[in-house]
């Protein structure tokens, strides 16, 4: 018996030697990775994209520096709509769902924003492509680059101090375009009016990066079709020193547009 407890003994000894050498082998060698995520993880890089898709519509849009998507959509230039996604947006294993709000100004009176769903599958030197779909309308396949140039065009308050620019404007509810106005002071802040009587004021101010403004609005009393309400977004001054601005209210229901 003191044999057989000795044997047992010896050979369970051995084995423990044996994962000692393991264990210095491991400690030599170790595993530059010991709990690997699954998942990669990658934020879209913010800048300004251009781009088409399979119905003959141009892109131009920002993903801004909280990684969130703003796309202006036309067709023969002619300014159809925009969208903007609910959330910051990021690959996972160079794919991305986004939920996304869809202010269509070319559809019927009476329509709030719409929810619809981008894909996007990230490809060489920062473009991706994807599809856009709403519930109960056609699958719509797209592809964006980065544009270099525009996403280094700094924005300052140096482009709008002073400056009045006339333009298109849009909002939801509204069939087509009016005209208005808008006049900036010497620290971003402007007034503007419209063409059917109605008041507004916001601000501009540069963002963290400088790529875009961040906008707000607030539009006057009656005849304004969101009277009393603040809008916020984006907006910039474009290379033909054009200015865009894109707002939504804080449902996220209603949309504003202006165009110089």
């Amino acid at each position: 018996m003191n044999k057989i407890a000795l044997y047992l003994f010896a050979v369970t000894a051995l084995i423990g030697c044996g994962g000692d050498d393991s264990d210095s082998n491991s400690t030599t060698n170790p595993n530059p990775n010991p709990n690997p995520d699954p998942t990669l993880t990658v934020k879209l890089t913010p800048g300004i994209y251009t781009g088409t898709t399979d119905e003959g519509e141009y892109l131009e849009g920002l993903v801004d520096d909280d990684n969130r998507l703003w796309f202006i959509y036309s067709e023969n230039e002619d300014f159809l709509g925009f969208m903007r996604s609910n959330d910051s947006v990021a690959f996972n294993n160079s794919k991305f769902t986004a939920l996304v709000k869809n202010y269509s100004f070319d559809r019927e009176i009476g329509k709030n924003s719409r929810d619809a769903t981008v894909t996007g599958n990230s490809q060489p030197s920062k473009a991706f492509t994807g599809t856009f779909s709403e519930q109960n309308e056609k699958t719509i396949n797209y592809n964006v680059g980065y544009d270099e140039a525009l996403s280094a065009r700094k924005q300052t308050l140096a482009m709008i101090n002073g400056q009045t620019y006339n333009g298109d404007s849009y909002i939801t509810d509204v069939s087509g375009s009016g005209m208005s106005t808008i006049t900036f002071d010497s620290n971003g802040n402007f007034t503007g009016n419209d063409d059917e009587g109605c008041t507004m004021t916001g601000k501009f101010t540069p963002s963290i990066s400088g790529r875009y403004f961040v906008s707000s609005v607030t539009f006057g009393a009656s005849p304004c079709y969101d009277a009393g309400q603040t809008h916020t977004g984006v907006a910039l001054v474009d290379e033909d020193n054009e200015l865009i601005y894109l707002g939504t209210d804080s449902t996220k229901k209603k949309g504003s547009v202006f165009i110089s």
